[in-house]
């Protein structure tokens, strides 16, 4: 129905309808008299009212209808019904219902709709910027700007209300009565749903609730609150931290709750505790910090201490423990950047604190902190490293560690090169220079039965950082007087690559030739000397203070070519063989520095009179070289024949069938043994889908009885490669269905299953993603679309010392199968074929609902045996409130294995 331009006097007689101003007879409108506007006038719009009205109206009011637009004037009274797809617009509101009561007096709107067998016809909805409202029936004040809704329903982010009523005010504040709060989108019969006789939203952030139950579909549990405040929309905000719970060697036990501070924009703060029965506590902090493109980073500091027994107990202990990490990365201008990672924690923090698999499990810790700074063809790197090892107490530090290194460059070649002139050999001489000077500090405790013969058992409760900071500490704690080992040093590698296209006798060829001398210089601030003891029982070594200057050098030169044959042969769908070979020999001599000329050893006479020599400082190179190496490399390749409609041959892609390698290398000058071992390595790959990877190193020397090598060829027809020292081989193969039509999401099943880390502006109060990982150390995706996968790999290695051999052979299978479009069973094991154990086995059973996620995780045997169910809903606000969990995450007291 076409719409048609109002006349003048039409559009006065609407501005008299909706300001109620005084109009005469040339309006053509009588009192108390019914009238219906002709089909032409289905829409309309008032203009804003004049000066002196007592309308609040401040703008146009628009509305139409598609079936009637009906007036009532009576005495006192004046109303308007849009009867049919009506709909009303003013200043961003738009009301649609089937129909809409205008109350001009009182400028206000009520619109119904009509309900059949198939649902609503004309179901009333009220559009308020980004809010959509549903109901029976709607009044709305265009004046006040508030509304009353009857049987209402909407949505905010991933939540959905439904209510018996609403108002709505113009704050955005929603007071609301027998009120249900769900994430389904089957809001009509949602699966499960938080019900309560008040609500109260307040600025689109936070619902406030009376006395709330949680339902399942419409039966009622016992899980009920005597009040309630829920997230209403995904972002970072202020607020608590749900709990955990659970039972352990401690008691029992409520840990992770506390609250989370939204400080900024660049940074939040989480704080959070723990309490066991038994009098143990713990506690734990995070503070993140971000600026887009500048900088980044946390700082975590955790705090426990564990109570076993009671006073009094002849077992009572209480054990502190701590831990401190800090990661940052920071990007400075744009040639320089600054990270650092730093782990400092206590081994029994880890295995009794953490509920990350990781740390359970963890032999070592390392930390870093490093600044990079770059210009045009050089780098500058300082950086300091630590790594303890848990179970020693060893730890190696470096304080600090720099680099500094040159980029290739041609020193004497020119910077302009005529038109046309060839590059002389003096044109490719390549210079580059690298630097590296480090401090090292290692800490090896003596152990307790050392310690007792020492006299000193107190040095046990040194600790590194200790014996960091006191020379002494570090003597009483390792028995070594050398705290820290220096150590700068200079390479300088020079090469002059070039190639050779014509050889006499042979003709063309394409050689490419690398002569190389390298050149180095260590620099030390002290030099070892050693002699014997008083009793002859041993050598004492001592450090005399002094710089020494270590000085050597090396020279090479390397051939390489290639050259390529081809084999006329056809076989299953596949034409011609290409042989690709590409030889590699090469020569390097490097001098014996242990000689007297170098003055680099020192002597001591052992207790048999007999004169030692040993090294003054660390990294002389003993021994004259020059050896001789050669590789050779050979790459099978075919191409795939496809025949089209026209009985064309087409030549697809080009398969690679094998990758053959051997090296070895001779030394001239050893005295004996000249021959290195000769490696031998091969790669394919069958059907397209099992891998195979093989290395092998043959010995080309006999052994002795006691298994030493003696120099007697190893060389035979029937071992042309020699004795055989080492072989792997790896069989690794992946299956997989083809994909889905992608009906299915991507989720993540949470039980057993690892949760990782979110970044920076995605924590959250209650609903947040958890920021520590549980203690299975299963990583995976359930991807319903996918019905199967299959990852399996076998390796076999064999090691021959000369008086025996070693073996193993492990296979490792991981498989995920769709049972049904909502059932996923995931599994991953592995067999040691000659010890005859198994690996740690995991099976994980998820199941997908519509507003729920269901994992189940069994490890059934093992050091880690243990099993989790798991059952969350998925929405990411209250994932972590409605949660059922049991046992805990945690790696203890499943079966007693581990107590």
């Amino acid at each position: 129905m076409k719409a048609c331009v109002f006349t003048l006097c039409h559009t006065a007689l609407l501005f008299a309808l909706f300001i109620g101003s005084s109009l005469n007879a040339h309006a053509q409108v009588v009192q108390d008299s019914t009238r219906t506007l002709p089909d032409s006038l289905q829409t309309a719009a008032t203009p804003l009212p004049q000066n002196g009205s007592n309308s609040g109206l401040t703008g146009l009011v628009e509305f139409s209808a598609s079936d009637s637009l009906i007036f009532r004037l009576k005495t006192g009274s004046r109303t308007s019904t849009l009867h049919g797809k009506a709909k009303v617009s003013y200043e961003g509101s738009v009301l649609t219902a089937h129909e809409i009561d205008l109350l001009l007096a009182e400028e206000e709107l009520h619109a119904r709709g009509v309900r059949s067998d198939t649902g609503w016809v004309g179901q009333p909805q009220i559009v308020q910027g980004e809010d959509t409202f549903l109901g029976e029936s709607l009044s709305f004040s265009l004046k006040t700007q508030r509304g009353r809704i009857v049987g209402a329903q909407t949505k905010y982010e991933e939540g959905f209300i439904r209510a018996g009523v609403v108002k709505a005010v113009e704050d955005s504040t929603l007071f609301i009565r027998d009120g249900l709060y769900t994430t389904c989108s089957c809001i009509d019969d949602p699966s499960y749903s938080l019900r309560s006789n008040k609500m109260k939203m307040v600025g689109k952030k936070w619902i406030y609730t009376g006395p709330i139950q949680l339902f399942l579909y419409d039966i009622p549990t016992p899980l009920w609150l005597p009040f309630g405040f829920l997230p209403a929309q995904d972002s970072r905000r202020s607020g608590p931290l749900p709990p955990t719970y659970g039972e352990d060697q401690f008691g029992f036990y409520l840990r992770d709750w506390g609250w989370y501070f939204s400080l900024n924009e660049y940074m939040d703060l989480q704080l959070q505790g723990g309490f066991w029965t038994r009098g143990s506590w713990e506690s734990k902090s995070m503070y993140r910090y971000r600026k887009m493109y500048s900088f980044d980073g946390q700082l975590m500091v955790d705090y426990a201490r564990f109570r076993n027994g009671e006073p009094g107990d002849p077992n009572y202990s209480v054990r502190q423990t701590s831990a401190f990490r800090w990661m940052h990365n920071q990007t400075i201008g744009q040639t320089a950047s600054f990270n650092a990672n730093v782990n400092i924690s206590s081994s029994s923090y880890l295995q009794a604190v953490s509920q990350n698999y990781d740390d359970r499990i963890r032999q070592d810790l390392q930390s870093s902190i490093k600044f990079s700074k770059r210009w045009t063809g050089r780098n500058l790197t300082v950086q300091m490293n630590q790594r303890q090892v848990l179970s020693t107490g060893q730890v190696t530090m470096t304080l600090p560690s720099l680099s500094f290194s040159q980029s290739s460059f041609k020193p004497i070649a020119p910077r302009t090169r005529a038109p046309g002139s060839k590059e002389g050999f003096r044109d490719k001489l390549t210079v580059s220079y690298n630097m590296n000077v480090n401090n090292q500090f290692n800490f090896s405790p003596l152990d307790d039965a050392e310690l007792l013969a020492r006299g000193d058992t107190l040095a046990a409760d040194i600790n590194w950082f200790d014996a960091l900071i006191s020379a002494e500490d570090y003597t009483r704690a390792t028995g070594d007087t050398r705290q820290f080992d220096f150590k700068a040093s200079h390479r300088i590698p020079i090469s002059a690559p070039f190639t050779v296209n014509r050889v006499p006798l042979i003709g063309n060829v394409n050689l490419s030739l690398s002569p190389s001398l390298s050149y180095t210089e260590d620099w030390y601030l002290e030099s070892e000397r050693r002699s014997l003891n008083a009793d002859s029982s041993g050598v004492d070594v001592t450090y005399e203070p002094g710089f020494v200057a270590l000085r050597q050098f090396s020279s090479s030169m390397s051939m390489s070519t290639t050259f390529y044959g081809l084999f006329p042969v056809s076989a299953l769908g596949y034409s011609g063989l290409r042989h690709t070979i590409r030889p590699n020999i090469g020569f390097s001599y490097r001098p014996d520095f242990y000689g007297d000329r170098w003055g680099n050893v020192r002597t001591y006479t052992d207790k048999n009179g007999d004169e030692v020599e040993y090294a003054i400082v660390s990294g002389v190179g003993r021994g004259q070289q020059q050896a001789l190496t050669f590789a050779l490399s050979n790459i099978f390749e075919t191409k795939k024949v496809v025949t089209d409609s026209t009985d064309t041959s087409v030549r697809r892609g080009s398969l690679k069938l094998l990758d053959l390698s051997i090296s070895s290398a001779y030394n001239f000058a050893a005295d004996s043994l000249k021959l290195s071992d000769i490696s031998l390595s091969a790669r394919t790959r069958v059907l397209g889908k099992v891998d195979i990877d093989m290395r092998s190193s043959f010995s080309p020397y006999q052994v002795n009885d006691l298994g030493v090598r003696v120099n007697e060829s190893a060389l035979s027809l029937s071992s042309p490669l020699g004795r055989m020292t080492n072989t792997s081989v790896t069989l690794r193969t992946s299956l997989r269905s083809s994909q889905g039509a992608g009906d299915r999401p991507l989720t993540t099943p949470r039980g057993g299953l690892v949760q990782t880390q979110p970044s920076f502006g995605t924590s959250n109060p209650i609903g947040a993603t958890s920021i520590v990982q549980n203690a299975y150390g299963t990583t995976a995706y359930t991807d319903f679309s996918i019905p199967w996968s299959l990852n399996m790999d076998f390796t076999y290695n064999i090691t021959k010392t000369g008086i025996g051999s070693i073996r193993r052979a492990i296979i490792n299978a991981s498989f995920d199968l769709s049972l049904t479009p909502n059932w996923k069973l995931a599994s991953r094991t592995g067999y040691d074929i000659e010890n005859g154990q198994m690996a740690t086995t995991n099976i994980a059973l998820s199941r997908d609902f519509d507003c729920w996620q269901m994992s189940f995780n069994w490890v059934p045997f093992g050091n880690y045996q243990s099993w989790g169910f798991d059952l969350h809903v998925k929405s990411g606000h209250l994932k972590d409130l409605l949660r059922i969990r049991q046992p805990k995450s945690d790696v203890r007291d499943r079966f007693g294995s581990l107590r």
